[in-house]
């Protein structure tokens, strides 16, 4: 009993002793794991930032080639009955039942003479806008061109009503010609901007 006692009054008397010891003050500054874990949080933070400051930069360029094809699409357009007059500024451009027009010379003559279109550059090389066969993801150098397609009516009965193919610099454009414009975006993929007459 008396061995019994003993063990009970030394655990008594060192847990008395454990409660009397003050605890530590807390210094209110961050330990080192707290600073590990800020440093790494303001790391983060920086990165969504740079992240964020990338996709803006991209997404301009896309509505910058959008624009520029708007551009051109509002041009060809707003010319599609005037160049059916004679007295046409561009004469290159002009509908003529005398003589056969091709786009590439009308293509020139834009280039030269429409500041609006000529001062245009590709959003994503700064080069002057160029129109190209196709779009292609594969192709990274077709990001921000434009592609112009002459829409032909099938024969009556076909499946497909319509048929695009690039509108090539031989074609003839001295009647009206149905076209549609579609832009090349960041990642090669056709945006397709407009259908309209020329």
């Amino acid at each position: 009993m008396a061995s019994k006692q003993g063990v009970t009054e030394v655990t008594e008397s060192t847990s008395s002793n454990e409660a009397s010891k003050p605890e530590p003050a807390v210094s209110g500054y961050p330990n080192i794991w707290d600073t590990f874990f800020l440093i790494f949080l303001a790391g983060v933070l920086v990165c969504v930032a740079w992240v964020g400051v990338l996709s803006h930069e991209e997404g301009y360029k896309n509505e910058v080639t959008k624009q520029n094809a708007e551009a051109w699409a509002k041009w060809l357009k707003e010319n599609s009955e005037p160049r059916l007059k004679e007295d046409f500024a561009l004469e290159n451009c002009a509908a003529s039942a005398m003589e056969r027009k091709r786009w590439g010379e009308c293509f020139g003559s834009i280039m030269e003479n429409v500041k609006e279109l000529n001062g245009l550059r590709n959003a994503f090389t700064g080069e002057p806008l160029t129109f190209i066969a196709k779009c292609d993801p594969k192709d990274s150098s077709t990001n921000g061109n434009m592609v112009l397609e002459k829409i032909v009516p099938t024969p009556p009965g076909s499946a497909i009503p319509t048929v695009a193919s690039q509108m090539l610099d031989i074609d003839a454009i001295d009647t009206k010609t149905s076209l549609k414009l579609t832009v090349c975006d960041k990642g090669g993929y056709a945006i397709k901007v407009d259908e309209f007459e020329f």
